[in-house]
């Protein structure tokens, strides 16, 4: 996994393998170095069939013949209904409020960026980006890296952490020791990124065929 932090792409390292590597205890994670408001989100494994009449719903939302130029004039009812959707199903997926405003937040600026592009794509006569790496763009686009600065105590040497986040919360953490790592540990994150990924590609596909 590749994210972009102020121009420079760094590899991610799984929370489990940077352990491993560096002999550190499972105690060290992003909920070390983050405040524990975030204890007990949601979890959406066992919602799949919630999840798959929201995405119905929004399918079944979409016109199925539009102008490329007019799909962000559909766009801020899409996003209520999918706010709406979500909310109605939430007593299956028990997402807390805060993962809602993420996804939702996420799921408007996404499609917004990809309509954009279509737009352009259109009035330029320019090939149209695929659907991923408009939404690798966006996500990229999202990334912060917090200011405060936690020390710790890597190989024997002293470092300092930044905890990283990007729409969709709290991913991972940015090292500054003899090097720099950057490692994935998205347990305080929406629960529903995967789901997120998924939706927004099957609209975008969506909004390419009823453009064709």
């Amino acid at each position: 996994m590749q994210f972009t932090i102020e121009g420079i792409i760094y590899n991610f390292i799984p929370i489990k393998i940077f352990r491993a590597t560096h002999q550190l205890p499972t105690t060290f994670d992003i909920a070390l170095f983050e405040a524990k408001d975030y204890a007990g989100l949601g979890r959406i494994d066992a919602a799949g069939a919630a999840l798959n009449q929201l995405r119905t719903a929004i399918i079944a939302a979409l016109p199925e013949r539009l102008l490329p130029l007019k799909w962000m004039n559909v766009l801020p009812d899409l996003t209520h209904l999918f706010e709406e959707q979500l909310y109605r199903i939430n007593d299956q997926v028990g997402l807390r409020d805060v993962e809602i405003e993420f996804a939702v937040a996420g799921f408007s600026d996404a499609l917004q960026a990809y309509a954009y592009a279509f737009a352009y794509s259109t009035t330029t006569r320019t090939p149209l980006p695929d659907f991923q790496s408009v939404y690798t763009e966006w996500l990229n686009g999202t990334i912060k890296v917090f200011t405060q600065e936690h020390p710790y105590l890597l190989d024997d040497e002293s470092c300092s952490i930044q905890v990283i986040a990007h729409a969709y919360g709290r991913i991972g953490l940015l090292i500054h020791a003899a090097d720099t790592y950057a490692v994935y540990d998205p347990v305080l994150a929406c629960p529903a990124e995967g789901f997120m990924t998924t939706l927004l590609a099957d609209v975008a596909a969506h909004m390419q065929r009823a453009s064709s």
